[in-house]
């Protein structure tokens, strides 16, 4: 009996942990990789700096800052995606940094 009511009370704090976890929208996770020249004509020089800052600013404050061409365009698609919830950051925000860190992404 007292290891059914451990593994019931287990169970229900993986559920609340599970439920508080942040996911991403379907917007972010439907992003396909897209390459430099892709990036380019869909956002402006402008929104490009604004991902840098938004870049520095949010993704800053929990951990050292990599440098974009400290990975691929692929990588970073699936980081940043993996990340904008957790730093709380809308969809038009995660998708300036993600065409931020893809435009200078180094060269698979």
């Amino acid at each position: 009996m007292k290891k059914l009511k451990i593994l019931a009370l287990l169970s229900l704090t993986v559920s609340v942990l599970v439920s508080c976890f942040p996911k991403a929208s379907q917007v972010i996770r439907s992003l396909p990789v897209e390459s430099k020249e892709q990036i380019l004509s869909q956002y402006s020089s402008e929104e490009i700096a604004e991902g840098k800052v938004l870049y520095t600013n949010h993704c800053g404050t929990c951990h050292d800052l990599k440098e974009p061409e400290s990975r691929t365009a692929e990588q970073w698609n699936r980081i940043v995606k993996r990340m904008i919830p957790r730093a709380k950051l809308n969809d038009r925000d995660g998708q300036l940094v993600r065409a931020y860190v893809i435009v200078n992404a180094k060269s698979s």
